[in-house]
């Protein structure tokens, strides 16, 4: 009778450790460290960011909407960092910005109707088109994202980074 309340002892003793151990590898794979916390931008947040851009817009009556869209694709540049290739493509079916930050080793063409035409430009920039199309295509890298302008205005992103030496690109 001795040796089972040992063996039971001992079994209850593997299940608990059994179970801590679990529970702190599930624990570290879930968590985000610190340094990698701003490393992936977050695609939610952001798209969050521009639909409360486009309430303002539109409720505060504002006029001069191509200046606001600048600042705001600026000043996430800014937030997200300059070691991701980032661009924003905003307007109507009347004209188009390109806002960006890319990288030296980035190839960017963008096609409004005219044909491809190369972003030969590094690090912040910003480029104004004529545009009467309802499309516009960014190739980043070989990949191509097709943008489509509905009547009003429009603001589009592609975002490009590297972790693990992976290639992520995010697109809204």
């Amino acid at each position: 009778m001795e040796k089972n309340k040992k063996a039971q002892f001992y079994f209850i003793v593997v299940i608990v450790l059994v179970s801590v151990f679990v529970g702190l590898v599930t624990l570290r794979n879930s968590a985000i460290l610190p340094h990698q916390a701003g490393l992936i931008p977050d695609k939610g947040e952001l798209d969050t960011e521009i639909s409360s851009l486009f309430d303002y817009l539109s409720h505060e009556k504002i006029v001069d909407q191509k200046l606001v869209l600048t600042n705001f694709s600026n000043l996430y540049i800014q937030k997200i960092g300059e070691n991701k290739d980032i661009f924003f493509i905003f307007g109507n079916n009347n004209s188009l910005t390109l806002v960006g930050n890319k990288l030296n080793e980035t190839t960017l063409f963008i096609d409004y109707g005219l044909g491809n035409e190369s972003i030969s430009d590094n690090g912040n920039f910003q480029k104004d088109y004529s545009f009467s199309w309802d499309q516009v295509n960014l190739t980043l890298d070989g990949i191509e994202h097709e943008f489509i302008f509905q009547e009003g205005e429009n603001l589009y992103y592609l975002i490009k980074y590297v972790y693990n030496n992976q290639t992520f690109i995010i697109e809204g």
